[in-house]
């Protein structure tokens, strides 16, 4: 990576992931652009109320955000020091606008949620990851965290798709830089259960499901070794291929997170039904609204989002 763009809002969950991102750029030799973005109709409402006082109010807040961030990067590790860009605008757009200047290869932003228990990750992060043409780390502030430590452990969901396996080579330099246990996971549900009647006798004796289970083995470590060969220290006991039968496939992913404890989860966006399908994909949807970790949301190739790549309207 050469850069890498950071949406701050001053709250503890976007301290964290500044801190994140500035130590992935350590590791990574990218350059960080901060971004603040004061909501434009925050800007009209407070315009409307203070009619007779509007010169001025834009040009105030924009100097009270500067002054938040120099407090605020003060108790961020490494952060003082790097310029922040504060605009007013659609805070969707304006992020993306950034990023789309800096030619970034990484979005980082806190994800806070405000559902309980603690899921969903807001609308202005489940729209950056729907709308971002880089790839997206949605750092959660989780209870006890101290500051930005490296991860642990990362579960990289793999569905044999040309996008999963770039999420795989994501994963799999993240868990080489932080010396982190690497689960590379395929979710599957067994053929038998979805029949659509249940027949008197199993459809499938137990030799053949255990074949069945044990070929999907065979092709996920082939489908990983081509990401996994230039990262010679997670051979051995760092990297874990499990295979895992679960009737929600979407549903699996966060529980097997949830079962090892991970805080990182790394898959690949991609959608094939509905125009919200389209730009993200129903299993990294229901992955965003259910996880309690961070997750890197890793693009397909060659993806364009109109927000992304040009806000403005073309000429008719």
């Amino acid at each position: 990576m050469s850069s890498i763009v950071v949406g701050v809002d001053f709250t503890a969950c976007s301290a964290v992931a500044l801190g994140q991102a500035i130590r992935i750029a350590a590791w990574s030799g990218a350059k960080v652009h901060v971004v603040h973005v004061i909501d434009t109709i925050v800007v009209i409402d407070l315009e409307e109320a203070l009619s007779p006082m509007q010169q001025g109010i834009r040009d105030g807040l924009l100097d009270l955000a500067h002054k938040a961030w120099a407090d605020f990067a003060e108790r961020v590790p490494g952060a003082k020091g790097l310029p922040i860009e504060v605009s007013i605008n659609n805070r969707i757009v304006g992020i993306h606008r950034r990023a789309r200047e800096d030619k970034a290869e990484l979005l980082v932003m806190g994800a806070f949620g405000d559902r309980r228990p603690d899921v969903g990750l807001g609308t202005v992060a489940t729209a950056c990851v729907r709308k971002s043409m880089a790839d997206v780390l949605l750092v959660r502030d989780t209870i006890g965290q101290q500051g930005a430590a490296p991860f642990k452990t990362i579960v990289a969901a793999v569905d044999f798709s040309p996008t999963s396996l770039l999420a795989v080579r994501s994963a799999a330099h993240f868990a080489a830089k932080d010396s982190a246990q690497l689960h590379l996971l395929h979710v599957f549900q067994a053929p038998q259960d979805r029949l659509h009647f249940r027949a008197p006798t199993p459809p499938t004796q137990p030799d053949i499901q255990e074949r069945y289970k044990r070929g999907l083995e065979l092709r996920l470590t082939d489908f990983c070794r081509p990401a996994l060969e230039p990262h010679a220290t997670l051979a051995g006991g760092r990297t874990r291929f499990v295979v895992h039968d679960d009737s929600g496939h979407r549903s699996g992913i966060t529980e097997y997170a949830k079962q090892v404890q991970a805080d990182l989860i790394v898959l690949g966006t991609r959608g094939r039904t509905n125009i919200r399908d389209l730009l993200l994909g129903s299993t990294a949807e229901k992955v965003l609204e259910e996880s309690r970790c961070s997750i890197l949301a890793v693009k397909p190739g060659g993806f364009e989002h109109p927000l992304a790549a040009d806000e403005q309207p073309k000429p008719m």
